[in-house]
């Protein structure tokens, strides 16, 4: 019987309610240009509108996003135009300049998975050009460049917190503009703290492994697959945050959280490397991990049979924008129909990754005679055509 079951998400240890409080916490907290909000898609929305943009303005977005910030920008009237990413997922310079035109007002830069950009060269290229940098550094709270945190070198910042700790809500934004403030509201989100403590119950008791497997196997597969116009709504950017996630964040935010994750994916990275892809397949020593992305051909079947395994593995962005043009990225597509999101948060511990290595390794052997078998079918149905084709469903890209 299965002793564990792990999310990606952070588990919420009930321990933090007797934590001490933190003496200081790192950037964006403690700086007079961050104002909080529920979501980090409501801290865009709310920053884009401050600058003054909106009403056709244009700004550069990437080929491959999450969605939410697309749509949070389409709701504050801006029109899209969408660049090209290299292989380590670096905008690529001259896609950049051919867009540039006069109604041009600001470049997004994704620091994808809490992986670092070179935001102070971006910065640079902003600047040369009259442009606004506008950083999302929505999965990469705590990851920094050098002795810089991300999220300081733009003209605006965006954050989330829960995607790094374990609380139920909190976004925020860094904008030196005046922006409305929505004071926290006392109203706990119990439904979300319950469910990050059943997590951290699961990776430690089996009757909570299987309570929490059977929550989460309610819902659709894939949320984002089934109903992506829901999951990229908006919802409403007046929402205030939860004063206990603010108050939970003074607890657990601390610099060894980066350090915990850089450590794990190190650990997962020895042992999984072969399938990770650029630019995830080395660490930079600023970079705050949000998961480990596995790239496979098959990834659906690998994905439900690490979730029979008690891993709750995870697509990443499978979906674009609906605003986003069809077959024009077919590298952004790929990345979307191969990677595979296993945790790395900071309450793993090294039995905690040796089970997540165990059950990977096992799922993919079982994967393998389903996906020989397809091979074998496809090669007696279209001779050497069907052998490549069924060979490039599961190369990394």
């Amino acid at each position: 019987m299965r002793r564990a079951y792990y999310l990606v998400s952070p588990p919420l240890s009930p321990r933090v309610y007797f934590s001490r409080r933190a003496k200081s916490l790192p950037f964006p907290f403690g700086d007079a240009r961050c104002t909080f909000y529920a979501r980090a898609r409501h801290a865009l929305w709310h920053g884009v509108r401050a600058l003054g943009l909106g009403d056709g303005d244009e700004i550069l977005v990437p080929e491959y996003h999450c969605g939410t910030e697309i749509e949070a920008l389409l709701q504050a009237g801006l029109r899209l135009s969408w660049y090209e990413l290299n292989e380590r997922l670096e905008p690529v310079e001259a896609s950049l300049d051919a867009l540039v035109g006069p109604r041009t007002k600001a470049l997004l830069l994704i620091h994808y998975l809490g992986f670092p950009q070179d935001a102070e060269r971006w910065r640079g290229w902003c600047d040369e050009r009259g442009l606004l940098l506008i950083e999302d550094a929505a999965p990469a709270w705590l990851t920094s460049i050098g002795d810089e945190p991300v999220g300081s070198f733009g003209d605006l910042s965006i954050f989330s917190f829960r995607k790094t700790c374990g609380v139920p809500d909190g976004g925020a934004l860094v904008l030196g503009a005046r922006v409305p403030r929505l004071e926290p509201t006392r109203k706990p989100g119990f439904g979300m703290l319950l469910k990050r403590h059943a997590a951290w119950a699961a990776m430690r008791s089996r009757v909570a492994a299987t309570v929490l497997e059977n929550w989460m196997s309610r819902g659709p597969f894939d949320s984002v697959q089934d109903d992506p116009i829901g999951h990229f709504a908006m919802g409403d950017p007046e929402r205030r945050p939860q004063r206990i996630s603010l108050a939970l964040l003074s607890r657990l935010a601390a610099a060894s959280v980066a350090a915990r994750r850089r450590d794990n994916y190190r650990y997962l990275l020895d042992r999984l490397g072969e399938l990770v892809s650029p630019p995830f397949d080395w660490l930079p020593d600023g970079a705050s991990p949000y998961m480990f992305p596995l790239t496979f051909g098959e990834r659906d079947d690998l994905i439900k049979r690490l979730r029979r395994s008690g891993v709750h593995a995870v697509s990443n962005w499978p979906v674009p924008h609906p605003a986003c043009p069809t077959g024009r990225f077919p590298k952004a597509d790929e990345r979307r129909a191969t990677i595979v999101g296993l945790p790395v948060h900071q309450e793993l511990g090294r039995r905690d990754l040796e089970r997540i290595v165990t059950a990977t390794k096992r799922s993919l052997e079982e994967v393998a005679p389903a996906r020989a078998n397809a091979t074998t079918r496809a090669e007696g149905t279209n001779g050497d055509a069907g052998r490549r084709r069924a060979q490039q469903r599961n190369r990394p890209f």
